[in-house]
């Protein structure tokens, strides 16, 4: 019986959730509507006044929703849906609530399966957390917070992308691990 020869080892890395097995979908168009699901979800929380509760009742049901799309494990799937959605929550406080973004980007690095190193990255919406009450100083000016905010969160989710790609985080996470590796 002849042996079944394994597909030669690539040097070319590739993101580590998209070598999960999925029961159900495939891997671009969940991550492709999780994405816009997290991104609509948050805006819908974050355009909510007094006037526009319908707003947050829509986002409130797109964010846990996008995270059991989104492409990982169940386990870490399940483990930020509602605290993510809860600082979101808090985020409607204004600037001095913008540390809360940091949150959504640990929940997007550990659903990616980033390995620890990249966490690093927290520290970029940390840092501009402390800067944005000093210039965001009304409500009105809020919006200032949410695009300074989320480039700055997609920015490090990149940067801890390439980090990931430097430190081969396939080999890191425990979940992907090969005895053939």
């Amino acid at each position: 019986m002849p042996v079944a020869e394994s597909a030669p080892p690539t040097d070319r890395w590739r993101e580590p959730a998209s070598l999960l097995p999925l029961r159900w979908g495939s891997y671009r168009p969940r991550l492709a509507v999780a994405l816009a699901m997290l991104v609509v979800g948050s805006a819908c929380v974050l355009a909510t006044t007094a006037y526009s509760l319908p707003l947050l009742l829509v986002g409130s049901l797109l964010q846990p929703a996008a995270w059991a799309v989104v492409p990982s494990t169940i386990g870490r799937r399940v483990a930020v849906a509602l605290p993510v959605l809860g600082f979101t929550w808090l985020m409607l406080g204004g600037s001095s609530f913008a540390w809360c973004y940091a949150v959504t980007l640990a929940a997007w690095l550990l659903v990616r399966l980033r390995p620890l190193v990249s966490f690093a990255v927290l520290l970029l919406p940390l840092a501009s957390s402390l800067v944005l009450p000093l210039f965001v100083t009304t409500y009105e000016q809020g919006w200032i917070t949410i695009v300074t905010s989320t480039v700055v969160i997609v920015a490090a989710a990149w940067v801890a992308r390439g980090i990931a790609v430097r430190w081969d985080s396939r080999r890191s996470v425990r979940t992907l691990r090969n005895s053939t590796d």
